[in-house]
């Protein structure tokens, strides 16, 4: 059985996962946890989710903790494959705070990067990288496993 393939999810997906852990993006993340991909993180992404999530204005509409958003990042570590050095490369996004995203995916050889935002999205694919929403990448992994069903 080949290896699952590598995706870089990023801290938008990461943010809706933990504040709707039933909606799609909180399926992306039970879908590393049942080993159906990689998922590889940065602490850049790590950092990332962890400043969004303790934004006061965030943190005052859904009430969650400080204490709760630490056990999210720390589950999350130990969930990924963390990618420690990022390599610096080209500009490549409109929006170059979010090529630490690509470089990420680059080092950790990622077939998708999964995001929500329209920057990296509008890309559509970066040197074989595909760039996709949750739902697209929900619909990949989904149509690889019935495509591998019937194989003996």
């Amino acid at each position: 059985m080949a290896a699952p393939e590598a995706a870089v999810v990023d801290a938008s997906v990461l943010v809706s996962a933990f504040l709707f852990p039933h909606s799609l993006p909180g399926e992306v993340i039970a879908l590393a946890q049942e080993k159906r991909y990689r998922l590889v993180l940065s602490p850049i992404l790590i950092e990332e989710l962890r400043r969004s999530l303790l934004n006061p204005r965030l943190k005052e509409a859904y009430s969650h903790s400080a204490e709760a958003v630490d056990a999210w990042c720390v589950a999350l570590e130990r969930l990924c494959d963390m990618v420690e050095e990022l390599p610096s490369i080209p500009a490549v996004c409109r929006d170059p705070d979010d090529d630490h995203v690509i470089a990420a995916a680059l080092v950790a050889e990622a077939a998708f990067i999964v995001t929500g935002d329209k920057d990296l999205l509008e890309l559509g694919q970066h040197e074989g990288i595909r760039i996709v929403t949750a739902r697209a990448f929900a619909d990949a992994l989904s149509n690889s496993a019935s495509d591998g069903e019937g194989a003996a």
